[in-house]
């Protein structure tokens, strides 16, 4: 685990970017270099694979154990081309979604197996986990009403298009990871004011933002 891999989840609408954003300004205002990334993408490969699975012409078409696989391969690109030479130099990294979302969405969400999932986060991800990652709570309903209130979209993706219950599913899948790893979630009320939310979230950044030597 790196001191300054940091990670944001949550479902859609939560917030995530904005308070990437404001942690990446904060950062930098610390002397960082600072790389912010997304999943699934972030390199040439991982980009091909985002297209796959977001495409909604794929839609019922594809099996969940596929989704599982194609996430983390594009996860494993990441690690391997992006996320390793980046920590191993000292640089802050700032992850809009990583291995959570995995076992939120094709876990709790899908119903894949929790345990077979995090044997394979295991194998993906090995030492590089996020030492900190913050997970923005939100309702299905806001979610759905933030994202139809987005002028900047430009149609749902597959995983977008799926039924609330499913929403419902990985909401409560993110509270239930955030009990069981305490030491490393956070769980915030994303339906509090933005600056209150990046407050507590620097609150709980212990120690940080100290620059590697």
């Amino acid at each position: 685990m790196f001191k300054n891999f940091i990670c944001l989840e949550g479902i859609d609408g939560s917030g995530k970017s904005t308070q990437i954003t404001a942690l990446e300004n904060l950062f930098k205002s610390k002397g960082f270099e600072v790389l912010k990334i997304r999943e699934p993408g972030g390199t040439e490969i991982s980009e091909n694979v985002r297209d796959i699975l977001l495409n909604p012409a794929h839609k019922g078409k594809m099996n969940n154990i596929t989704e599982l696989l194609l996430y983390n391969a594009a996860r494993s690109q990441l690690i391997h081309e992006v996320i390793k030479p980046a920590l191993e130099k000292g640089v802050a990294v700032l992850a809009d979604r990583f291995a959570y979302s995995t076992l939120a969405y094709q876990g709790y969400g899908r119903g894949l197996d929790i345990g077979m999932i995090k044997n394979l986060l295991s194998i993906t991800c090995g030492d590089y986990f996020p030492n900190k990652t913050f997970i923005l709570d939100l309702p299905v309903s806001l979610s759905r009403k933030r994202q139809a209130g987005d002028g900047a979209r430009s149609g749902q993706d597959r995983i977008e298009l799926e039924k609330n219950e499913f929403f419902e599913r990985v909401a409560e899948g993110y509270r239930t990871i955030a009990k069981e790893n305490p030491e490393s979630c956070v769980l915030l009320n994303a339906v509090s004011p933005q600056e209150d939310i990046f407050k507590l979230l620097v609150s709980h950044l212990d120690g940080s933002l100290v620059p590697c030597s």
